[in-house]
């Protein structure tokens, strides 16, 4: 009896832990610094504030050091040396055409143009704490655990260098840019159910506090700062901040101070440069879009009233932005997404220009609105953000409104295959094998995990999801398993068996119609499953003189039908498909001959890898 009131106060406990529910850690962030734009170095302060809404007691926390991936022998620098194809940004040919020899750049920096963080002093709650540098990971020892529902402050001062250009952030970009300046202060590290995320800084994605930043740059006058927030002092800044023709207040020295604020986001990047180009845009519901720029300038100047279309569009489709502006920045190495801004290089190619920067943009929802833990679910973060942005180029660029937008992720993710280099898509970000494996996973079979999704709920039902999903999930830490929660709620299916077989396991689909006999006025189809993923199947008949009409076979793991994607033709639902039996039988009331052809998802919108299998000709 006694050890069944252990066993029941224990189980109570786990219950009271259990309907605490969801919870985020919280820190809000003052810094200031100063920077001499000669020395590529600054001086900063920072104060953090932070909260822990855990219901753990804190012995220790975790800063990111980001900028001491960028010395030599770095576990980044290691990396490009070890992998069999380094990102081509990162890396240099030191030998010739004929016999090239790739070298990491981070090998080849000198010390003057190395990043690096000097912490100069460290303090919790005003006192001294211990702390020990691994890499790109600060581990501080506390004085004082913190309590659950409990703040500490940490006081910090340091000094940086910033990098020469080779990821991200960096002096001296491809486009002359002076100052990229992401992942450039120490980052409380994140804290969740599994614990803290102390990833070394390789070359991937990042995860983040949720918090309020209150930043402060001290910068050469001459010098225009482009940054994540909202600027505080525009009668000391102007730069195409304040109205026209209305006087600045200049300053006595020959620095300048920008100071911005952001609440409720989890980075703060900016960039910096005396060049730079200023417009703001205002969208349908008065958000200010600003474009800061310096090269290819008509390029960036048609690409405007483009994005004020395309962020209108996001808002319909997703859920309205929260903040009051965004920025797109000519700054970094490719395209990389922010908090309320986007670094995007280049502008040469106006496609190439329009395509990023509606890429980087839908990164807004799927990263800075729903803030997935993007090393660990890549494919949801870069997945996601590619469907919305091959639906946004598609409807609202092109003006098309069919299933071809997403054709591309389709034939990526089918490479895949065919050259059998698939990993599972469970696979933490700087552990693939190679990159051109992580791109076409992340980027292709995450964007196609959602138009197959819109095959087996229907396209409606995705895009109710999507709402629905904005509602329950801004401003959150969420994982794949809430988005799918989310569209079976709203498609009234099951659906966990399809995130596990697509993105869980390697799994492949081919269906095939196996067999079609006369039986008298009627006609036999057998079809069979090859594949080891189960999916729910269109099926369009063509009669010869008659109007096509359609079948539908759900898989039995779904529990649920979805609606007719074929407005204007008669459907017939047949029985669910178990997964465990390979074959499937029916017979429908036409004659053999009478019978034109017969296809298997006609759309081609489910993952078949084989579609010669798929149709049958009479």
């Amino acid at each position: 009896m006694k050890n069944f009131c252990h066993l029941l106060i224990i189980l109570s406990i786990c219950t009271a832990n259990a309907q605490k529910g969801y919870w985020q850690q919280h820190v809000d962030y003052k810094m200031n610094i100063k920077v001499d734009v000669k020395t590529y170095q600054y001086d900063a302060e920072q104060v953090i504030s932070y909260k822990n809404n855990s219901p753990d007691t804190l012995k220790n926390v975790f800063y990111h050091l980001y900028l001491n991936a960028f010395q030599p022998n770095s576990e980044m620098d290691i990396r490009l040396q070890t992998i069999a194809d380094p990102d081509r940004r990162m890396v240099v040919n030191t030998g010739t055409e004929d016999q090239p020899i790739i070298k990491s750049k981070i090998s080849l920096l000198k010390k003057e143009e190395q990043g690096f963080f000097t912490i100069l002093s460290l303090h919790q709650d005003g006192k001294p704490v211990s702390y020990e540098v691994v890499g790109t990971v600060l581990k501080v020892t506390l004085n004082k655990p913190i309590l659950p529902n409990k703040k500490s402050v940490f006081s910090m001062k340091y000094k940086a260098q910033i990098p020469e250009m080779v990821r991200r952030s960096g002096r001296n970009s491809a486009d002359n840019v002076a100052l990229s300046m992401a992942q450039w202060y120490p980052k409380m590290a994140e804290y969740d159910t599994n614990g803290w995320h102390t990833n070394q800084y390789i070359m991937r994605e990042f995860h983040g506090v949720w918090g309020n930043f209150d930043v402060k740059i001290q910068i050469d006058k001459n010098y225009i700062v482009a940054a994540t927030g909202e600027l505080q002092n525009p009668k000391e800044i102007g730069f195409g901040y304040l109205p026209e023709g209305q006087k600045v207040i200049e300053p006595e020295g020959n620095t300048r101070v920008w100071h911005f604020k952001a609440k409720n986001v989890h980075d703060f990047t900016w960039a910096a440069d005396p060049d730079y180009k200023h417009d703001i845009k205002i969208t349908t519901n008065g958000k200010k879009l600003h474009f800061f720029y310096k090269k290819y300038q008509e390029n960036w100047q048609k690409l405007q009233p483009e994005m004020v279309k395309v962020f209108d569009f996001f808002q319909e489709k997703i859920g309205e932005y929260p903040w009051s502006t965004y920025s797109f920045i000519q700054a970094g190495d490719g395209g990389m997404e922010y908090a309320m801004c986007t670094l995007v290089a280049g502008g040469n190619n106006y496609n190439s220009l329009l395509k990023t920067s509606i890429h980087e943009l839908g990164h807004t929802w799927f990263q800075h609105i729903f803030a997935s833990d993007e090393l660990t679910y890549p494919w949801m973060d870069e997945g996601f953000t590619s469907y919305i942005q091959d639906w946004a180029y598609a409807d609202v660029i092109r003006g098309e409104k069919d299933a071809s937008a997403w054709q591309d992720a389709y034939q990526c993710y089918f490479s895949l295959i065919e050259k059998n280099i698939q990993e599972v898509a469970t696979t933490h970000a700087d552990r693939y094998e190679l990159n051109s494996v992580y791109s076409a996973t992340a980027y292709c079979k995450g964007a196609v995990f959602l138009s197959q999704l819109g095959y087996i709920i229907g396209q409606e039902a995705l895009q109710r999801t999507f709402k629905r999903f904005y509602k329950d999930f801004a401003m959150k830490h969420c994982t794949p398993q809430d988005f799918v929660r989310t569209a079976e709620k709203v498609s009234d299916m099951q659906l966990m068996w399809y995130l596990n077989e697509f993105m869980q396991t390697d799994h492949t689909i081919d269906y095939a119609i196996d067999n079609v006999q006369s039986e008298g006025s009627k006609t036999k189809i057998t079809l069979k499953r090859i594949g080891r993923m189960p999916i729910s199947l269109d099926i369009l008949v063509i009669p010869n003189g008659e109007r096509p009409f359609s079948l539908y076979v759900p898989t039995e793991l779904t529990f649920g039908q979805k609606p007719n994607p074929f407005k204007n033709m008669r459907r017939e639902e047949l029985s669910p498909w178990g997964w465990a039996y390979p074959t499937y039988t029916f017979v429908i009331d036409l004659p053999l001959s009478q019978i034109k052809t017969i296809s298997l998802d006609p759309q081609e919108l489910s993952t078949d890898t084989n579609l010669e299998n798929n149709n049958y000709t009479n």
